[in-house]
């Protein structure tokens, strides 16, 4: 299918790093997002898609053409790097039309190309400005136009919105999102950051030193992923070992949690700290959910209201938010849904 990138089996070696092997399909018309931590290989697998990185096994291709031999240039794929890499001695006009120039297309046509893609992005009325004097949304916004005039088959987007204040970055997230459709584009970008990735993926790929550990739909990878890294790096605060029976596990031999299904044998409990309501100590009456005895620990105050680490029993301590200030010492009730509680087998988990 025109713009699907097929990755079979790829592994690059480099001086200090190994990326793969990996085997992967990004579809076309699609918005992939790469997640993981700093080393794991995002930008090398990026790389490695746009030609820079040679391939030492395996194979890369696109549109169904084998392209793993073929030089950057023969790909017909943008690749945005982390610094923009906008010319700053030239002018926003030239900054775009520069892809063009080295294809040789001729000047009325690029002149024509030009300017329908800076008034697609808004930043026509930028067009004679010098790139230096320009600010992070302008110079992401120029980066995105000099990529997308060439008509690439492939975008690639290596931490595009890592140097943007929050209200453009939101701005630019909008535009990011519409690009698959707008322009028929298959679309690949690297980041660390999780609300990124969550609001712009159809597909999310989790990286840990220099593999795709695990893919799938956000809301699978987030909610229900099948790995304790994934689990940890995803913001799983709470995972916990146990052992299951049936619909039953059961934590240090003292704390009995109900799971939605069945298991068996060793498990590792992994709940987020938003899926626990805390509440005041007292009777109440709550059917279908857990419901634990605990004392606050600490207290951290953040954004979305207070992180409480809360002493279950001698060796079980939880993680949860609330939105009441609880103080240290306080005895509370963690309400935990059953639906809410994500097992991963001992066997299947990977632990990295």
């Amino acid at each position: 299918m025109p713009g699907t990138v097929e990755l079979r089996n790829v592994i690059v070696r480099l001086r200090y790093f190994t990326l793969g092997p990996v085997s992967t399909v990004f579809e076309h018309e699609t918005y992939n997002v790469i997640l993981g931590p700093t080393g794991s290989g995002k930008s090398t697998l990026l790389k490695t898609i746009a030609g820079i990185h040679r391939v030492n096994e395996g194979s890369v291709v696109i549109d169904g053409v084998d392209v793993t031999r073929d030089p950057p240039e023969a790909r017909n794929v943008s690749y945005v790097p982390q610094g923009y890499a906008i010319f700053d001695h030239m002018t926003v006009y030239e900054n775009i039309e520069y892809g063009l120039r080295f294809r040789g297309v001729p000047r009325q046509e690029r002149r024509r190309l030009v300017m329908e893609i800076a008034k697609d992005l808004g930043i026509d009325y930028l067009l004679d400005r010098r790139a230096i004097n320009l600010s992070g949304g302008e110079q992401q916004r120029v980066a995105l136009a000099r990529a997308l005039v060439i008509k690439p088959k492939v975008l690639l987007l290596d931490e595009p919105l890592s140097m943007l204040d929050r209200e453009t970055r939101d701005r630019i997230m909008l535009i990011l999102r519409e690009l698959p459709g707008r322009y028929g584009i298959t679309v690949v970008h690297v980041t660390h950051d999780w609300d990124e990735a969550y609001s712009l993926a159809d597909r999310v790929y989790v990286m840990s030193v220099g593999k795709i550990i695990e893919e799938g739909e956000p809301e699978q990878v987030f909610n229900r992923p099948r790995s304790v890294f994934t689990a940890r790096f995803l913001g799983f605060q709470n995972i916990i070992r146990g052992i299951a029976r049936g619909d039953l596990v059961i934590i240090n031999n003292e704390v009995e949690l109900s799971i939605n299904g069945n298991a068996d044998g060793e498990v590792y409990v992994c709940i987020r700290p938003e899926w626990i309501r805390v509440m005041p100590y007292g009777g109440i009456d709550v059917k279908n959910q857990n419901v634990l005895m605990g004392v606050v620990n600490e207290v951290i105050r953040s954004r979305i209201g207070y992180q409480l680490s809360v002493s279950v029993s001698k060796d079980l301590v939880l993680t949860a938010l609330s939105a009441t200030a609880f103080k240290p010492g306080d005895k509370v009730l963690l309400v935990i849904p059953r639906e809410s509680i994500h097992v991963i087998g001992v066997n299947n988990a990977v632990k990295m």
